[in-house]
């Protein structure tokens, strides 16, 4: 059920803007997190606590994410990092497909005797060894930058372990939505976008919910819930959250594979 020519190639063809991606994010890294000492003599607590809830909230910023290394670096700017990650995700997984059809290489690769189902999970299969990749670097980045240079007393790499797990699942997740619907996009352009739009929607989705009372229930639509980001690096990981991840990868992967076999390719010539 795997084709290695074809994994492969896609791992190859993605390997810059792996890196681009991963140098965005340890660049997030050095900025954010290497600025809580700053912040930290600063004060920054107290100025906050004059903030209204609803708006500290609602952006990861409450007071007490800023009296500890660990909850600001997990629960604040791996809150920022998922959004790029994700969005990454959703471009890398989508653009997998949309590319063939844009580029009309469907006329060769899908006519070959390689069925479509194996065609779409050797793309996933190359998906998440991109992913593993890019979430092993932003864990050794983050170690580096926390554990020995910010608070190499205080910064708890098991926890923030958790917390980039959990992270990394919920890209995963991210990814099984983009390749449940890459079948539907004929460029790479739309994919791209699909992928910005539901990336910050997303985003906005977990701010609403916890800002407003009303639209708690949004929680249920978004990664973030599932993620739990601050739960993970306090110890306290929501479980049920890390299975419904990874399986909605794999229900988003199949659906897609289904939708591929029975997709009717019409070639302009």
């Amino acid at each position: 059920m795997l084709n290695w020519n074809i994994g492969t190639t896609e791992i190859s063809l993605n390997r810059r803007g792996l890196l681009i991606w991963t140098l965005v994010i340890i660049i997030v890294i050095l900025v954010y997190l290497g600025s809580f000492t700053f912040l930290e003599e600063a004060n920054l607590v107290e100025m906050i606590k004059g903030y209204p809830d609803i708006l500290t909230s609602g952006l990861g910023m409450a007071p007490e994410v800023f009296a500890d290394v660990n909850l600001y670096h997990g629960g604040l700017v791996l809150l920022y990092i998922l959004l790029l990650a994700s969005i990454y995700a959703m471009m890398l997984a989508g653009g997998m497909v949309a590319r063939d059809i844009e580029q009309g290489t469907v006329e060769f690769l899908y006519t070959r005797p390689v069925p479509r189902v194996v065609i779409l999970i050797s793309k996933a299969f190359s998906f998440l060894v991109l992913m593993t990749l890019l979430w092993i670097a932003t864990y050794l980045a983050s170690t580096a930058v926390g554990g020995f240079w910010v608070a190499p007393a205080n910064f708890d790499i098991n926890a923030q372990f958790t917390a980039h797990l959990t992270g990394y699942l919920a890209c995963l997740a991210a990814g099984g939505i983009a390749f449940a619907l890459s079948p539907l996009f004929e460029r790479v352009q739309a994919s791209t976008a699909f992928a910005v739009g539901l990336g910050f929607g997303f985003f906005l989705l977990n701010s609403l919910s916890i800002m407003y009372e009303q639209l708690e229930f949004l929680k249920y639509l978004n990664l973030y819930y599932y993620a739990d980001l601050s739960g993970a690096v306090a110890g306290e990981p929501f479980t049920e959250g890390m299975i419904v991840l990874p399986a909605v990868f794999v229900a988003g992967v199949t659906t897609g594979a289904i939708l591929l076999r029975n997709k009717d390719f019409t070639i302009a010539s």
